[in-house]
């Protein structure tokens, strides 16, 4: 299976291996809306390449292609995970 982000095509199984993850564990994923990414083309002295950052829960994969499709450089970042939603249920204590 590929994965398309904007005519960037990944390999599904490339991609779930960055993540430590089958290519149906992140078909689950992605489906449930856990997995985001984002294509970006360079300008200026970047024009010519296109970074993408892929997240799954406190990681971010992000390469960067040439224009020729070749990677020319890669890496995984630990984010700081969203902040939780504050539940509306009120909890009452004491006696």
């Amino acid at each position: 299976m590929n994965i398309d982000l904007k005519g960037l095509v990944l390999d599904a199984t490339d991609l779930a291996g960055r993540f430590g993850l089958s290519p149906d564990a992140l078909r689950s994923q992605m489906r449930r809306g856990l997995v985001r990414g984002v294509v970006e083309a360079g300008v200026g002295e970047d024009a010519g390449r296109t970074r993408f950052s892929v997240r799954f829960g406190n990681r971010v994969w992000i390469a960067v292609v040439g224009i020729g499709g070749e990677s020319l450089s890669e890496e995984m970042k630990f984010v700081a995970s969203a902040v939780p939603r504050v539940s509306s249920v009120s909890c009452k204590t004491g006696g």
